[in-house]
This record gives structure tokens, C-alpha cells and sequence, in this order.
């Protein structure tokens, strides 16, 4: 499968999570991040990683800036560490809404670069 079409199939299935009424976001989250990755987008994931963490560093205890030392730690290890913090301090949705603002953007900036 060429990148264009599986950048358009990829793109296609987080247009269909903006139209779903969400119960369960945990398993939307994972899907959206492993979509991410799949789409070679691992920069624009470890940035928004980076970033919920970042705006919830004093709950989350975190002393270091996460954007000068997110390098150290694994994709993964962001992912995980985000997603325990955001269950333990009740902000799955905060979480969520990051993902889904961070997609949004990605697709209208794809979009733009089309025409």
C-alpha cells in the first residue's frame, strides 16, 4: 500500500473519531497513538505527550522540564507514564481532548498541503 493511501485510510479513521459519542476514551487514546506512529508522526506524538505532561507537571511531580529531557525517556515510556498519571489524577478526558486537538490540526495541515 502506497503512503499516500494509507496516510488517507489512516486520516479517514480519526475523521470518524470526531463523530462518535465516546463512553470508554482509554482505548481511543491507545488508538490514536498507535495511528500516530503508523503514519510516521512520532515526533508530532512525543510532542503531545510532552505537552499534556508538561501542563500537568505540578500534579504529576514531574521537577524537569519534560521538553528538554523527553529524549531520554521512549516513546513508549512517555505514553505509558502519561496515560498512568492522566487515570490516577482523573484526566482521561484531558488526555483525550489533547489527541484530538493534536489530530485535528494534523489533518487541516495535511489537508492545506494538498491543494
Amino acid at each position: 500500500m502506497s503512503l499516500t493511501l494509507k496516510r488517507n485510510k489512516y486520516l479517514s479513521l480519526f475523521n470518524s473519531l470526531l463523530h462518535q459519542d465516546i463512553k470508554f476514551p482509554s482505548p481511543l487514546i491507545l488508538r490514536m497513538y498507535g495511528l500516530l506512529n503508523d503514519l510516521n508522526l512520532k515526533k508530532e506524538n512525543r510532542y503531545i505527550l510532552c505537552n499534556f505532561i508538561d501542563q500537568n507537571s505540578d500534579r504529576f511531580e514531574v521537577k524537569r522540564d519534560i521538553y528538554q529531557n523527553n529524549h531520554h525517556y521512549t516513546l513508549n515510556h512517555l505514553f505509558l507514564f502519561a496515560i498512568k498519571k492522566a487515570k490516577e489524577f482523573n484526566l482521561i478526558e484531558a488526555l483525550y481532548e489533547e489527541y484530538l486537538n493534536s489530530i485535528i490540526a494534523i489533518n487541516r495541515k495535511i489537508e492545506i498541503s494538498h491543494y
